[in-house]
């Protein structure tokens, strides 16, 4: 789980004795109402996709009644996205005029965490490595533009690593206590050297010495994040156990998709979480 260069947090007996988590998959994507990726599938351009920015209004965004529900079903810590695929941030971000702050006033990741904090409840934030809206993320395979002429214009990914440690010193220092940090994700066309995945590693910890890194930057890090499939049996590497999490939605979709019904049923739900706990790690479900 970690290299020599690596150590691993104190203070992980939190997540090992949380088992139960919740994963809030929220932002522009949910008007579109077609799964969370509906700008790439789509190959939406910018203006196309700029609509759902103008509409957005999170007015059934309750953070404190998402807490207490949380809280009251056994859920020991919840996961919000602070920025998607898309590149929109529910949070003030200085370094982007692509906000909720911008477009309805409100900066959800504090009300998000305070909430939280206010639950008892341990506080992560997810964070998109891939940006479909940053002029300096290159055009790659899953780019919405990946078949115009954008896909040949020199960008500077220097300038948009930059960009990402801007954002994540935003949120590891404006939020208050932040106890897990879940990048996503590391695909063969861009890797660590192309997210400056050290950089921003290191920069977690120097300041949010207690925080835990997923797995998906493409280098080792504190847990492991295995999505869609449910481990029979503890998880190892090198012989070693390391601390996992199964990451589900309950049908299929991160984001909302309004004509896919095909939910797990509730009993399974209750099968994958026992299995979790019984093999050593944990369960984040979408909600």
């Amino acid at each position: 789980m970690t290299d020599a260069s690596t150590e691993l947090p104190v203070h992980t007996g939190w997540f090992e004795a949380a088992h139960f988590g919740l994963f809030v998959h929220f932002g522009l994507y949910s008007l579109a109402a077609r799964h969370e990726w509906v700008r790439s599938r789509e190959a939406m351009s910018q203006q196309e996709y700029d609509r759902y920015l103008h509409k957005f209004d999170p007015d059934l965004f309750d953070a404190r009644q998402l807490a207490s529900t949380a809280r009251e079903s056994g859920i020991r810590y919840a996961v919000l996205t602070a920025k998607h695929l898309d590149g929109s941030c529910p949070f003030g971000s200085a370094l982007s005029d692509y906000t909720s702050v911008r477009a309805t006033g409100r900066d959800l990741v504090r009300e998000f965490v305070d909430a939280m904090h206010a639950e008892g409840l341990h506080v992560g934030l997810y964070y998109s490595l891939l940006d479909w809206h940053h002029p300096d993320f290159t055009v790659d395979e899953h780019h919405p533009l990946r078949d115009t002429a954008a896909r040949q214009e020199t960008r500077d990914m220097a300038r948009y690593r930059a960009y990402m440690e801007g954002q994540i010193r935003e949120l590891l220092t404006d939020y208050g206590r932040i106890d897990l940090l879940f990048f996503d994700f590391t695909y063969p066309e861009k890797g660590p050297d192309e997210w400056g995945s050290r950089q921003l590693l290191d920069l977690a910890r120097e300041l949010q010495p207690g925080i835990l890194v997923n797995d998906r930057l493409g280098i080792p890090g504190d847990y492991v994040t295995p999505e869609q499939y449910q481990p029979d049996r503890p998880l190892e590497r090198g012989g070693e156990r390391v601390m996992w999490e199964a990451c589900h939605t309950l049908n299929g979709s991160w984001g909302y998709d309004r004509d896919n019904h095909d939910y797990k049923d509730p009993a399974l739900l209750v099968r994958m979480l026992v299995e979790s706990v019984a093999c050593g790690g944990n369960l984040i479900g979408e909600g």
